[in-house]
């Protein structure tokens, strides 16, 4: 690998970023945000507010990097930075794929098992999410119900769920009770924020409602991005990576406008599509490519990164299923992908999970971890007095016998 030619090409993204932000802008789909913006004095043009190098510059420096975030049993805890890796299981999937191949609807009580696994996985320090999404709750109270769920049956960090303003004072509600009120919860992270940018270049209101929740919380952020080349982003990886960062550093600018010094998480993703179907391709070689730029990105900015997963496009619990999944964890790995969403039982494009790839992906995931950790170099584990006794004790007996 090349690294000054790498180098180039991740400032060389950043720069179109930038260019990104000043001429073309980006859409925030809320009044509440436009205000903010305009009090800043953030250059607004028809509905659209654009962003300077020096603005990103000054707000990105503004924004907490580094930090740990807590369960409720603290000894459930993840580091945000820049090197460890962290995992959340699949997210967002309607559907189960069964073990014959047969694919059925997902229910509350199969989000429910998954919450139970994924407490019971060592691997994972963090549970919630939309674990999968299920069609036998009313859609009207799903997302509340689902992180309260994710509270009962585990103690380990949350994930959160993007929503509207209603959703998320219930969940923030909730979260007062766990933690000892709101004070208390503002000392300390213990729920991780999560928004999605709407591709190309717009942030819809129920990312903002959530995001304005976090802030006043002092919860971190973590801010996606997933634009699909062809479809909501430019057809080239380059210009897909480099407007994909751009949704997210806008974000970003906002919660520091929000709440000064507020965590913050970039949650880069960037998906092939596949021309056929018009669906998102996630085991395709794109976008761990493209993943690969994004997490450097990420460092460049000294932020803690989204990449990977145990992404797979295939329809069932097969051949194809594991190749995609081990290439994608182990670029997590490589490229050290701080928050690695949908980790564990994914399928079908995000379409479906599957109970039996949830316990495989553990695996991937436990072999992974032994191959990234260093091996103990010392006296002891060079063996070499025992060696050295053993080869001699060997001709020892060679010698006997012949």
């Amino acid at each position: 690998m090349d690294h000054q030619k790498e180098s180039l090409a991740v400032e060389q993204l950043h720069q179109a970023s930038l260019k990104i932000l000043a001429e073309i802008g980006v859409k925030f789909g809320s009044e509440r945000a436009n205000k903010v913006f305009r009090e800043h004095g953030f250059r607004q043009e028809n509905g659209r507010t654009y962003f300077t190098e020096e603005e990103i510059n000054k707000y990105l420096n503004m924004a907490t990097k580094e930090f740990t975030v807590y369960g409720r049993d603290e000894n459930y805890f993840i580091n945000v930075n820049t090197e460890e890796v962290n995992y959340t299981p699949g997210y967002g999937s309607p559907r189960i794929t069964n073990a014959d191949g047969s694919v059925r609807e997902a229910l509350f009580d199969d989000f429910l098992k998954m919450a139970n696994l994924v407490h019971m996985e060592k691997s994972f320090k963090i549970n919630g999410g939309i674990l999968v999404q299920p069609y036998d709750i009313d859609p009207e109270i799903s997302i509340p119900a689902m992180v309260y769920a994710s509270m009962k049956r585990s103690s380990k960090v949350i994930y959160g769920i993007q929503g509207v303003r209603k959703d998320q004072i219930d969940i923030f509600n909730m979260l007062e009770i766990l933690f000892g009120g709101k004070e208390e919860l503002r000392k300390k992270a213990r729920y991780i924020t999560f928004i999605t940018a709407t591709s190309p270049l717009r942030v819809e209101s129920s990312a903002i409602d959530t995001l304005f929740q976090g802030c006043e919380y002092n919860q971190p952020i973590a801010i996606c991005s997933a634009c699909m080349p062809g479809a909501t982003s430019p057809v080239t990886l380059a210009g897909s990576i480099a407007m994909c960062n751009a949704e997210i550093l806008s974000c970003i600018v906002l919660t520091q406008l929000v709440n000064p010094g507020n965590p913050v998480i970039h949650e880069f993703s960037c998906y092939g599509s596949n021309v056929q179907t018009g669906n998102a391709s996630i085991g395709s070689p794109e976008l761990i490519k493209a993943g690969r730029y994004g997490s450097l990105l990420a460092k460049k900015y000294g932020l803690a990164c989204r990449s990977g997963g145990a992404l797979s496009d295939a329809k069932g619990v097969t051949a194809q299923a594991g190749v995609e999944t081990a290439m994608c964890l182990f670029h997590t790995n490589l490229y050290k992908g701080n928050m690695a969403m949908h980790s564990a039982g994914i399928l079908d494009s995000f379409a479906t999970m599957s109970y039996e790839k949830l316990m495989l992906d553990f695996e991937v995931i436990d072999r992974c971890g032994n191959y990234f950790e260093d091996i103990e170099i010392s006296e002891n584990t060079l063996a070499f007095e025992t060696l050295k006794d053993a080869y001699h004790k060997f001709w020892i007996i060679y010698s006997h016998n012949c």
